[in-house]
């Protein structure tokens, strides 16, 4: 039997309640899916100068699950589109620390890549923030901030400039300059 996080007891126990919604139960399991799978990436993302990348998705048992990742270059990744599941998003590292790259937010095309796609997308910073892009509104949070998941080696904080909360798409689009 696997053991629930706290999160997931509180959750269950809201949802027993009738305080929290089955969506929002679902939506905090895919995140901390999300987080887990991330964080076991950043290492090798760190160490190989790259970029991984695939999906999260449910399958015919009703387990949701994160695809195996795969390695991408030092600025993209584009993991082939599993059919053995039903995709609801997409995870990817932003590798190593350069301060040739904004890579501290997602990028306007990691955004445009998940709205192509009908998902929304999780990604992962140097500096070890965890953001969450919501394609339908177009909108990229931080779940959490820099240190949550393994930092860069040579990361330092502010090397692209304070970073907000969220940000719109155009709001990130005016930001990082695209």
């Amino acid at each position: 039997m696997m053991m629930k996080t706290p999160k997931q007891i509180i959750v269950t126990a809201l949802l027993g309640l009738g305080i929290c919604s089955s969506a929002a139960a679902q939506d905090m399991v895919e995140a901390d899916l999300a987080r887990e799978t991330l964080a076991g990436l950043q290492e090798i993302s760190f160490r190989k100068h790259r970029e991984y990348c695939g999906f999260i998705g449910w399958t015919a048992e009703a387990e949701l699950v994160a695809t195996e990742a795969t390695p991408g270059t030092k600025d993209s990744c584009s993991a082939p589109l599993p059919n053995n599941i039903a995709v609801v998003a997409s995870y990817h590292t932003h590798g190593a620390f350069d301060l040739g790259y904004f890579n501290e937010t997602p990028s306007t095309i990691d955004m445009e890549g998940d709205r192509a796609f009908l998902i929304n997308g999780y990604v992962s910073t140097p500096g070890g923030r965890l953001w969450y892009i919501d394609s339908r509104a177009n909108l990229a949070v931080q779940i959490c901030g820099a240190g949550c998941l393994p930092v860069a080696p040579g990361f330092f904080k502010g090397a692209n400039g304070d970073i907000a909360e969220q940000y719109t798409y155009d709001e990130l689009r005016a930001k990082i300059g695209d």
